[in-house]
């Protein structure tokens, strides 16, 4: 369309581009807006950038189940964005401020509230640390997720370097709610950004069909954190969800096998993230392979375990010569082996797919091949 042109006088292509581009994204990642016909879309770098419907009900569930559940709340979206998750939790909060700096996204959450019939948000087109200085008020929940990316578009993680900078803002954010959320990069480092909050509640790591997208911290200004942090690990699918918690600093340590068993077992996005290696193996009853290898093994199949199942078919040498005639095409998966999957594939000439899996792994720092077949688990 934007090539060919032929629209009425007066009508910008680019932006008709945009709704029709937005309202394709919304059949999968915003279904509750895609049936809406009133809801428009901003640019595609916010769009892509926003979250998604799942995550952002999640959010909005933390918040009025768990944060503050015997009242109406009151919200800053100090981060306003494409605005899905303002829009979110304005359904269960009293009244949502949404705030954003670009005045176009600002105009264009107005008119989905709107469409939407959400009264109880207001929209202030500003940068969030002047706006949260001449505001005034006390909130509930104030939530912020700063941007993620630097000046010439490269991805960055650590909460100093992102905009605006939460570690510098953190003294005035607290004076200014009861509960803080910020959302972080799925790559962030967990324990270094306790480290710079200090008094971190609560952390919610979330995967969305089974790749991790949003770790999720709670910090609570009247509520000091006594032990540990609570981690909660959610994975959220089509038709299913799985969560389990676990307290940081107080870790089961972990069982390790003194072989590989029957089946193998590699740990959901959400786990491997989080790290509970030892809770692990007592939520599952299952054995760990090695300190770093992050795999585990059992004799008998546990087959609602977070991940992905393999049954081991045999060890295997990892050489050329000796895969040459037995394994002509497979899956390389590698945990804790000194070359990538890509490298290995190369040295041994194996071909990408086919039903069979190899693993590359170690066991008691011993380097050991597996030839596996997938299990079918409940988690699709």
């Amino acid at each position: 369309m934007l090539l060919k042109g032929g629209l009425p006088s007066g009508v910008d292509a680019q932006r008709v581009a945009e709704q029709m581009e937005g309202q394709a994204m919304a059949a999968s990642k915003w279904p509750w807006l895609a049936s809406n016909d009133s809801i428009a879309y901003p640019c595609r770098l916010s769009r892509e950038q926003s979250s998604s419907e799942t995550a952002a009900r999640y959010k909005a569930e933390l918040v009025s189940k768990r944060l503050m559940p015997d009242s109406q709340y009151t919200l800053a979206d100090l981060t306003g964005g494409m605005g899905i998750d303002s829009l979110m939790f304005a359904y269960d909060a009293k009244h949502v401020d949404y705030v954003e700096q670009d005045g176009t996204l600002c105009d264009i959450m107005a008119h989905n509230a709107q469409a939407l019939a959400l009264d109880n948000i207001t929209c202030h087109n500003s940068d969030c640390h002047t706006w949260l200085e001449a505001d005034g008020r006390h909130f509930d929940v104030i939530y912020i997720d700063p941007a993620r990316r630097g000046e010439r578009g490269q991805k960055l993680v650590s909460l100093a370097d992102c905009q605006p900078n939460v570690i510098e803002m953190l003294p005035m954010l607290r004076k200014r709610c009861e509960k803080l959320l910020i959302k972080t990069s799925p790559m962030i480092d967990i324990h270094e950004s306790l480290r710079q909050l200090g008094d971190v509640a609560e952390v919610h790591i979330l995967a969305v069909n089974h790749e991790c997208k949003e770790v999720l911290l709670v910090v609570s200004e009247r509520e000091p954190v006594v032990g540990g942090q609570q981690v909660r690990c959610v994975d959220v699918w089509n038709g299913g969800e799985w969560r389990n918690e676990f307290v940081l600093g107080d870790e089961v340590v972990p069982s390790y096998a003194a072989e590989v068993c029957r089946y193998l077992y590699e740990p959901n996005a959400t786990l491997m993230k989080g790290a509970p290696w030892g809770e692990i193996c007592l939520w599952y009853g299952v054995e760990k392979l090695d300190r770093n290898s992050h795999l585990y093994t059992s004799d008998q199949l546990v087959a609602d375990f977070p991940g992905r199942l393999f049954e081991v078919l045999k060890e295997v040498r990892l050489s050329k010569k000796s895969l040459q005639r037995e394994v002509k095409q497979a899956n390389i998966v590698v945990r804790n082996y000194p070359v990538d999957a890509n490298t290995l594939r190369r040295q041994l000439s194996i071909a990408d797919g086919g039903d069979q899996y190899l693993i590359a792994t170690t066991v008691k720092g011993e380097k050991k091949g597996l030839l596996c077949s997938r299990v079918a688990s409940f988690r699709k």
